[in-house]
Parts: C-alpha cells; sequence; structure tokens
C-alpha cells in the first residue's frame, strides 16, 4: 500500500494511506459540490413575527393617538414588500447602535432613535437618494431632550425628511415600518470586514454564494463598510 507523507514541520510528519487520501478528497468534493448546488434555490424561508413583542412606549402611544390610521397601516406593508423593509433594516442596523446609546443619555424612549434615523436615511420616504445624515439626526435627538413633546418631534422629523408625502402618509408608515423592524425575525446584518469576501462570508455563515450575491446585487465588488444581507434560505 502506498503512502504519502505530508511535512508539516521540520520536525514531524503524518502519514495518510493514498486510499484513505482519496476518499476523504472524494467526500470532501462531495460535500462542497452539494453545498454548492443549492445556491441553484434560494428560496427565502417566510418572515416571522418575534415570540416576544415589545409594547408600545410612551411616544409611540402618543402617536397612535394623534394618527388613529397608522393601526391599520400594516396592511401597507404586504409580503411582497419586505424586500423594502429589509432594506431599510440594512440601512438602521449600521447606525443602530450609535441612536440607541445617544437615546439613552438623552433619557428618551427607543423610538425617538427610530423616529431620528427615519427622517433622514435615503429609505425614509423611498423618494429620494439622500444618504443617512448622522450630524441631523443628532441633532435632532438633542432638540427632543430639550423639549420632548412626540407630536412636535413626529413634525420636525417630518420636516428633515423632505419627503414628497402627506404627514398623515409619512407618519403612518414611519410607525409601522418601525414596529415591524422592532418585531419581525428580519435576516441578519453582515458588516464587511478589510480582506473578506462573498464567498468566504456565505460560507461563514453557510448559505449559498449565489443567494447571498443576488439578494445584495454583489459578487466580488463589496467593500469594508458595506453591509450584506444574509439571506434566511431552506
Amino acid at each position: 500500500m502506498l503512502t504519502i507523507f505530508f511535512p508539516f514541520t521540520s520536525k514531524t510528519t503524518t502519514a495518510v494511506s493514498l486510499p484513505g487520501f482519496v476518499c476523504l478528497a472524494g467526500l470532501s468534493m462531495v460535500a462542497f459540490m452539494t453545498w454548492a448546488q443549492k445556491s441553484e434555490t434560494c428560496n427565502a424561508r417566510p418572515i416571522q413575527f418575534k415570540e416576544n413583542i415589545r409594547p408600545p412606549d410612551a411616544w409611540e402611544a402618543t402617536w397612535e393617538a394623534a394618527w388613529p390610521e397608522a393601526s391599520d397601516a400594516l396592511q401597507v406593508w404586504r409580503s411582497e414588500q419586505f424586500d423594502d423593509l429589509t432594506s431599510m433594516w440594512c440601512g438602521w442596523n449600521l447606525h443602530a447602535s450609535a441612536l440607541m446609546e445617544m437615546t439613552h443619555e438623552l433619557e428618551l424612549p427607543p423610538s425617538a432613535a427610530y423616529l431620528a434615523w427615519w427622517s433622514t436615511c435615503a429609505d425614509a420616504s423611498r423618494q429620494s437618494n439622500q444618504p443617512f445624515d448622522l450630524e441631523l439626526a443628532v441633532s435632532l435627538l438633542k432638540k427632543w431632550q430639550e423639549n420632548p413633546r412626540p407630536i412636535a418631534a413626529m413634525k420636525q422629523a417630518y420636516a428633515s425628511s423632505h419627503s414628497l408625502q402627506e404627514l398623515n402618509t409619512w407618519a403612518s408608515l414611519m410607525r409601522t415600518g418601525m414596529r415591524l423592524m422592532e418585531n419581525l425575525e428580519l435576516p441578519h446584518i453582515h458588516v464587511v470586514r478589510s480582506g473578506e469576501t462573498v464567498f468566504g462570508i456565505a460560507r461563514h455563515f453557510q448559505v449559498p454564494p449565489k443567494c447571498l450575491a443576488r439578494r445584495n446585487r454583489v459578487w466580488d465588488n463589496i467593500q469594508p463598510g458595506d453591509a450584506l444581507i444574509i439571506p434566511n434560505v431552506h
């Protein structure tokens, strides 16, 4: 029986029989091909609500009284629109920690952080291409600390958004979008680090590379700091 020696160091060697080596290589190739073939079927799992849903905070309760039609606005977010919501979730995750931390320091409710982000992000009205403006969001939070009135805050955020929508529509979408982002089991967001590739990220999260690439419309053009949606495939 032939034996192949692989020197891993100058002092030790590891012996592997040729039949065993061929067998291991074959099994590895089968496993790789099985994983790669899954990339042809990128069926996303249905988005579900979390088991523990956070009750509305004080600001949200005030908004609900002022804009009761928003209680029915969940119907606006049909299942085919969850892609829009997931993209917004992707943008929110890039700034959530900083905004939530500042909101806590300023003794404002969590909904204030969402409102500040919603007023400045590109997808807030889905009618503009402006990038998220952290400086503007921070200035709004500080303004609301000095004058913590939820109705006035909603109107100030709406004015900052430069949305073409009516205030009632904008406020309803903001409220329902915020509640859905908080209470739906949305996909994990991965922020790309230096040296990472789509293939490596896909292997780490055990998802087919093509599914990851298609979901984010990327392949080999990712950059450090990019936010990638990790698809929940089955």
